[in-house]
């Protein structure tokens, strides 16, 4: 876990940006659910909806610190799926001046967020952490664009 860590304080500041503005993100994210049904009934049911995004986020947010090879294409499609998550509800339910703040509080960490993290420094970050392996050359073999004729 060190390794992650000193991983994360070597890297670039878009980077950390991201890192940060997603996290407020993904904070807001349960918050903003949890607000369409606060003081209803229907919080009792949803119980389990909103752990499942406490833990979507919380997931995506230790991916992110990992720096996977995977993890930046994971986590744009996780943010994603997030504003769209947001946005629907936001439009199906009844809400409030509370709830409408963390949703756009949501929608623009995610979209800023998201926009950090493909700045040229954290995409060069990323592949100099996470180098392409080729496959190894085997000598001696005629295949390829090599060969001779």
């Amino acid at each position: 876990m060190n390794d992650y860590i000193a991983r994360f304080i070597e890297s670039p500041a878009s980077f950390k940006k991201s890192f940060a503005i997603l996290m407020l993100a993904w904070i807001c994210h349960p918050i903003f659910i949890y607000s369409l049904f606060w003081a209803k009934d229907a919080v009792a049911g949803s119980d389990k909806d909103i752990m499942k995004m406490a833990v979507v986020s919380l997931s995506l947010c230790l991916l992110h610190l990992l720096i996977k090879k995977w993890a930046r294409a994971l986590v744009v499609v996780g943010n994603l799926f997030i504003v769209l998550n947001d946005f629907f509800y936001y439009f199906v339910t009844p809400h409030n001046k509370i709830s409408t703040m963390l949703c756009v509080t949501v929608v623009l960490c995610a979209i800023v967020g998201t926009y950090w993290l493909f700045v040229k420094d954290s995409r060069e970050y990323f592949t100099r952490v996470n180098p392409k392996m080729e496959p190894p050359e085997i000598p001696g073999s005629n295949a390829g664009p090599n060969r001779s004729r």
